[in-house]
């Protein structure tokens, strides 16, 4: 399994907090396998989806790691915060294995909780440009389809808000943002953090009824924020406008 010794710790990293409460749920399982699709392919895939599918075996690995370069530690360690985020926010137990992660890397402590909360301050702000691209998708040709406001509906439930916005963003789908400034302001993400908002629409793309106008419009939006067709394409199934 040719990876290297960063990317093996941002993947038995994640694969420890999506294990935290000992139930590793659809969204999570999903950002999994895209991160799995950044590193690893064919037969190595497969070995890491059977590896992280069990909660044993990632502990094992997780026992077996030498501490990475002190310059990877923030970057390991945001990737791996990014998983806590993905099923609607943060709990306590996934803190705490983070912070076994961050113990483990050899990440000083004080500074690990420093990261921590500015990318879960971020994370807020992604998760409204979230919704509002989610919205703007939602309604492209002014048609609200019934699958496509169930898709948006559940994105909101995983989406790291508190309640009573999530009730507030839920307007946006009868009252959608401009798609453009949205596109400008996920351009000022980084690369991973574009690909993994841009995952989060593929369900409600894919869920539309009215061809391929959705599936277009997420191809023309990564291009205009630098990200490769490709990859969309392997986000959306093999699904092609």
């Amino acid at each position: 399994m040719s990876i290297t010794r960063v990317q093996e710790w941002v993947l038995i990293g994640c694969g420890l907090i999506a294990h935290a409460d000992e139930i590793i749920d659809i969204g999570e399982w999903d950002e999994m396998l895209r991160l799995l699709a950044e590193v690893v392919s064919g037969d190595d895939a497969e070995v890491w989806k059977t590896l992280l599918a069990d909660q044993d075996a990632v502990e094992e690995r997780f026992a077996s790691l030498s501490p990475p370069a002190a310059e990877h530690h923030e970057e390991i360690l945001r990737r791996c915060w990014s998983m806590a985020l993905v099923d609607g926010g943060d709990s306590e137990i996934e803190a705490t294995v983070y912070e076994r992660v961050a113990r483990a890397v050899g990440a000083d402590d004080a500074m690990a909780t420093r990261w921590r909360e500015r990318w879960t301050e971020q994370a807020l702000h992604r998760a409204e440009l979230t919704a509002g691209l989610a919205a703007a998708f939602a309604n492209l040709d002014g048609e609200l389809g019934f699958s496509e406001a169930i898709h948006f509906d559940n994105l909101l439930k995983r989406l790291p808000l508190p309640m009573g916005r999530r009730l507030e963003l839920s307007n946006l789908l009868h009252k959608p943002p401009k798609l453009q400034p949205l596109a400008t302001a996920l351009a000022g993400l980084t690369t991973d953090q574009r690909v993994q908002v841009l995952h989060q629409l593929v369900p409600l793309v894919n869920a539309s009824e009215r061809g391929g106008r959705e599936q277009r419009a997420l191809h023309e939006l990564a291009e205009k924020v630098d990200v490769p067709r490709a990859t969309i394409d392997a986000l959306l199934g093999g699904r092609q406008a």
